[in-house]
């Protein structure tokens, strides 16, 4: 017996006092604002549509729904609403957009009583909207219901569920806030459900044979989204069912067009299993099927993620946590990592793959900006009790924690549930130790408990997930970089586009070692950059992502001066941190420096590197896309002058290579006299003749000739380049093969200024 028909036996007779959903007849409090995101912003009263007021000020509420019980900032909203170019009066106007909606929203409220709906406190305005007011979380419940209905086999009900959930629709998602950047990632996320929940649709209309209704859907989700695939593969599966292969067949030549002009890709596999079991009239892989499902969704999760690679072991492990949850275990699990690890992601496929088992889905936040200490009174401990209400809708919060668990845990028996935490290194001390009494206090319910958390040194913090291994056996998941491997599959998931000429796998193996360099085996760093053409990701024509730069600006953000200094000294320097070549170049001492780097390495700007070579010291080295951040910050006249302070110091260093004085002189521009840097270049191209480097001679040498004032140094660098040249010659003649000056001297593709000509 799988998960899914373990909890369908488990709640076929629900408890007593176990609340519907509002597919089966949920009624809100007569009191609760009921809200309308999924066309035209509406709020409702009980049977009385609220009137919102003019565009501005509904727009204004729908920045605070999209927060999702987050408090926002008057200057965020200025910002948001006015697309950075608030007015003068912009918070005045806020003010007075705020107080008419209070009246709107909270006509009993007295004048100046505290509010309840729409509350203002030291971090900004909050919009109180449980979950079940808006019509949009109505919708994705509807969808998962209709889900886990389709997987039992109970196709009638299922059809009832997403029907219901799909007239919901009004219009457009946030029509009123269409335009406005805040909105446009809760609007792509909402139009992907309804995409998914059409889909869902179209699969029991196949499933019940009514194939022209379930091609008609198909054919309009095509039209929505003409790019995706699913939709066309369902069209085609409905147009053969229905008695018309050849059209179907015509509908694939069409995405097929479609993708490589669009993309410069092929069909993915689940297309062209269609097109090929249409070719070979395959009646078996054509009948009616169950999908993979779509990822679970909440109002603050989003839609659209890229492909999960690199994760199977968590994944089997959490496998093993639902399977026991399923059993009425209470089971924990806590995902750690770096910032951009995929924390939020995996939980995001945790939540997806409870879902199809028929679980229900609970997410909660911490944050700074609520529960912190330095709140008053009972809001320390609003964000528990938001996820407690969340968990349970009627629970009552009184009695204690423990009064509080046994009635969870009484609620909870017939309704398998999986909560996830967000952010627990962000939340307070008073949250952390109720958190710990929870799950200390229940044990045997349906429950699975997913916290991620960022690493950190915080000892609260390690108390905490000690006192969840001891008394819950919580599994702690910390998140590895992407391999070079993971970051192939995901290349190959994604269709990029093949170089002509070039072996599909052998482009992809260097592509995929390229971007893991860059992107540090960041999954969101890497995903980030594919976003990007492909010429702009790696190699000379690179770019970052603005999402990226303002992730590295963050961290860079965090740092004084003193460690940004020698950023800048050593991103100008190569990347590669030379302690003997800072200390030259800044007047400061060896203890002052490694100070310096720990602040770095924490920001995680710079990175600790092993040697590969058995016997040698390892280095610091700066990330490339930090060093492109910073280096792009530089001025002009701050680059010039630290690369002659580098070109300084290293003249005064031991063994030092001549070619890099050389380049440092270069890009100093004026900083520095043209007999200065002819000398440099002479002495470059010697050195690059003596090392057998002739090509590299060459272009220092002519580039002394045209700088030297001096008839005698221009004639000795003339006479040298050509005597390089006639090597170059006699080398090819020979048929051998002239000196690649980027191809065996680090330091030359190191340097971001262009190469000497």
């Amino acid at each position: 017996m799988g998960i899914g028909d373990l909890l369908f036996h488990r709640r076929q007779t629900p408890p007593r006092h176990r609340r519907p959903h509002a597919a089966e007849g949920e009624r809100l409090s007569d009191h609760a604002v009921r809200f309308g995101l999924l066309g035209p912003l509406e709020a409702w009263s009980g049977d009385a549509l609220l009137d919102l007021g003019p565009p501005k000020r509904r727009v204004l509420l729908a920045r605070l729904l999209v927060e999702g019980g987050h408090p926002v900032s008057a200057d965020r909203l200025c910002d948001d609403l006015w697309e950075g170019h608030p007015p003068a009066g912009a918070v005045s106007s806020i003010h007075a957009h705020i107080s008419r909606l209070r009246t709107v929203l909270e006509p009993q409220r007295t004048r100046r009583g505290p509010g309840t709906v729409l509350v203002s406190g030291p971090a900004g305005y909050t919009l109180n909207a449980p979950p079940g007011t808006r019509d949009s979380t109505r919708f994705e419940e509807a969808v998962n219901r209709a889900r886990g209905l389709l997987t039992r086999g109970r196709l009638v009900d299922a059809r009832r569920e997403v029907e219901h959930g799909l007239n919901l629709w009004r219009g457009a998602a946030l029509a009123d806030a269409a335009h406005h950047a805040f909105a446009a990632r809760e609007i792509t996320r909402l139009e992907q459900i309804r995409m998914a929940a059409g889909e869902l649709n179209a699969t029991v209309l196949l499933q019940q044979g009514e194939h022209e209704k379930a091609a008609l859907i198909a054919e309009e989700l095509t039209t929505r989204s003409p790019l995706r695939e699913a939709a066309w593969a369902l069209l085609m599966r409905a147009l053969y069912l229905a008695g018309r292969p050849a059209e179907g067949l015509r509908r694939y030549e069409a995405i097929r067009a479609l993708l490589a002009e669009e993309l410069g890709a092929v069909p993915g596999p689940e297309l062209s299993d269609v097109h090929l079991a249409v070719l070979r009239q395959d009646i078996s892989a054509l009948a009616p099927f169950l999908p993979h499902a779509s990822p679970v969704v909440s109002p603050t999760r989003p839609a659209g993620v890229p492909p999960l690679v690199g994760r199977a072991d968590e994944l089997g492990r959490f496998d093993e946590l639902l399977y026991d949850a399923a059993q009425g275990h209470t089971r924990w699990a806590v995902l750690s990592g770096e910032s951009g690890i995929g924390k939020s992601r995996l939980a995001e496929e945790f939540a997806s793959r409870a879902a199809d088992a028929g679980f229900r889905a609970v997410w909660g936040h911490c944050g700074n900006d609520i529960g912190s200490e330095e709140d008053a009174g009972e809001d320390r401990f609003r964000p528990l009790g938001q996820l407690l209400s969340a968990l349970c809708p009627q629970i009552r919060m009184e009695g204690g924690p423990e009064a509080v668990a046994r009635e969870l845990a009484e609620r909870l028996a017939g309704q398998p549930t999986i909560c996830l935490i967000e952010d627990l290194d962000r939340a307070d001390r008073g949250f952390r130790r109720l958190l710990g009494m929870y799950a200390t206090l229940l044990r045997d319910v349906p429950l699975v408990v997913i916290c991620t958390t960022q690493d950190t040194d915080d000892v609260g913090l390690r108390e905490l997930l000690a006192l969840l291994v001891r008394q819950s056996r919580a599994a702690l998941l910390p998140l590895r970089q992407l391999t070079v491997a993971d970051v192939h599959e995901l290349l190959v998931r994604r269709s990029t586009r093949f170089t002509p000429g070039l072996p599909g796998s052998e482009l992809h193996q260097r592509e995929a070692a390229a971007l893991h360099r860059r992107g540090e085996g960041n999954p969101f760093l890497i995903t980030e950059i594919l976003e990007l053409p492909c010429d702009q990701r790696t190699g000379p024509g690179a770019q970052i992502p603005a999402s990226v730069t303002r992730v590295l600006r963050a961290r860079l953000d965090q740092l004084d001066d003193r460690v940004l200094t020698m950023l800048e000294a050593v991103a100008v320097t190569g990347g590669d941190l030379d302690p003997e070549l800072l200390l030259q170049i800044r007047t400061i001492s060896r203890e002052e420096l490694l100070s310096l780097i720990d602040a770095a390495v924490i920001a995680r700007v710079l990175n600790w590197q092993e040697s590969a070579v058995p016997g040698r010291p390892g280095k610091y080295l700066m990330p490339d896309l930090a060093r492109e951040v910073v280096l792009h910050d530089l001025t002009p006249a701050r680059r010039q002058v630290l690369h002659a302070a580098a070109a300084r110091a290293l003249a005064e260093l031991p063994r030092r290579h001549p070619v890099h004085i050389a380049r440092h002189l270069v890009a100093a521009g004026p900083l520095v006299s043209r007999d200065e840097l002819a000398d440099a270049a002479l002495r470059a191209g010697n050195r690059c003749a003596e090392d057998d480097q002739h090509a590299e001679a060459a272009l220092w040498l002519d580039h002394a000739s045209a700088m030297a004032d001096d008839p005698g140094v221009r004639a000795e660098a003339l006479h040298a380049a050509n005597a390089a040249r006639r090597h170059l010659d006699q080398l090819q003649r020979l048929g051998g093969h002239p000196y690649d000056p980027a191809g065996d001297d680090p330091a030359w593709s190191a340097d971001p200024e262009p190469r000497v000509s």
